[in-house]
Order: structure tokens, then C-alpha cells, then sequence
């Protein structure tokens, strides 16, 4: 065989075996999971029926872009919407409702959680979030945007990814593939989204929270 012949015969059969193991990696590599919708309702001390509710879940998992193996990435959609209803003895004075997911990693972050996002809704975030979902009544809404936090071993961290007043007795919050990307984790991580409703008046102050299931990110 000549030199041309068997260059040609190696560069075929090279692409043969990328193309093969491009079609493996994708073959197995699990589609979009659909999520089941999750709602919660309650009535404030003075009579105010409220409602807030997950729906339209979908979880993207991916193969990290730089091929990292202690690196996952995903894209997530998810809405959330938030009701007051009902006839309650005293005016509503404020309410705002904050969605995102909670994150935990097995045994080690030490580069931190990273979600990005765009399409920023109004400048400031009515919402403050530590180890539990909190949400202070009042601000101004927001979506998307980039945000940073470390994880410890075993510790879940939870992350606003849009929150908003609600000023006419209905709010809601669509996102969709919202980037997920966590990094330098050496176990599994588990992601569940939740939506947190908080209402005043002159004489209660209510908070109710619903979460979707569990989602492993292999």
C-alpha cells in the first residue's frame, strides 16, 4: 500500500472511531427529565387563602463542556406561581415570592456553586436566602444573573434564581434552561427546586414553601 492510500485508510478510520464514540457518548447520556408539579396552600390568621405552586420542571443534565469529571452542568426550567385569595378581614400590606433550587453536594465543593442566567427583571432583589428558604416581604423583583456561594461537605445551599412582589393577588416566575454548573464535587449532586410565598398584613406575617422531588446530576 502507498503512502497516500494508507494515510487515506488511517484518516477513515480515525473518523470512524471519533464518529462512533461521539454517537456512544450521546446515545448514553439521559434526555430531559419532566418533574412532577408540586403545589402547597394555606390560610393566614386572618383569612387570606394562599397558594404557591411548581410546574413545567424540566432538568437538562449534560456531559461538562470542558470535560471535567468532578464538574456537573445542567439546564433548568422551571415555573412558579404565587396566589392570594379568599376575603380576608385586613388588607395585604406587602408580598413577594422567591423561586430557585437547593444544591447539595456529597462530599467536597471547594470552587463553590455557579448559576448563570440573563434577562435581570428590575435592579434590586427583594429576597434573602441562607440555609432555608427565606424571603423578606417587599423589594423588587429579579431573574437570571450570575451568583457564587461554597459548599462544605453534606451542607445544602439555597439558590434564588428569580423573585418578585406580588401586587395583584398573583405573581409568577418562568424560566427556562436557566445554566446550572457545579464544580469540584467528588460525590453525587442532588438538586430540588422549591418556591417560597410570604404575606403581611397589619397583624400576621405568613410564609409557605413548596419543593419538587429530589434530582440526582450524574
Amino acid at each position: 500500500m502507498d503512502g497516500s492510500k494508507r494515510s487515506g485508510w488511517i484518516a477513515g478510520v480515525t473518523a470512524v472511531a471519533i464518529g462512533c464514540a461521539l454517537a456512544t457518548s450521546a446515545s448514553g447520556w439521559a434526555a430531559p427529565v419532566e418533574m412532577a408539579p408540586q403545589s402547597s396552600q394555606r390560610t393566614t390568621f386572618d383569612g387570606w387563602n394562599l397558594t404557591v405552586a411548581l410546574s413545567g420542571e424540566v432538568i437538562n443534565a449534560v456531559p461538562n463542556l470542558a470535560g471535567a469529571q468532578n464538574s456537573r452542568e445542567a439546564f433548568m426550567t422551571l415555573s412558579a406561581q404565587a396566589d392570594i385569595g379568599g376575603h380576608g378581614s385586613n388588607p395585604v400590606t406587602a408580598a413577594n415570592f422567591v423561586a430557585g433550587y437547593q444544591v447539595g453536594c456529597q462530599i467536597d465543593v471547594s470552587q463553590g456553586l455557579q448559576i448563570g442566567g440573563t434577562g435581570q427583571l428590575a435592579g434590586s432583589v427583594g429576597a434573602t436566602i441562607s440555609g432555608q428558604p427565606g424571603v423578606q416581604v417587599g423589594g423588587t423583583g429579579a431573574i437570571g444573573g450570575f451568583v457564587q456561594t461554597d459548599l462544605q461537605p453534606g451542607v445544602i445551599t439555597t439558590v434564588a434564581m428569580g423573585t418578585m412582589p406580588v401586587t395583584a393577588g398573583l405573581g409568577r416566575l418562568d424560566m427556562q434552561d436557566v445554566h446550572l454548573k457545579v464544580d469540584a464535587c467528588g460525590g453525587p449532586v442532588t438538586v430540588r427546586s422549591y418556591a417560597t410565598f410570604a404575606v403581611a398584613s397589619a397583624v400576621q406575617q405568613t410564609q409557605l414553601s413548596v419543593y419538587g422531588d429530589p434530582y440526582v446530576l450524574n
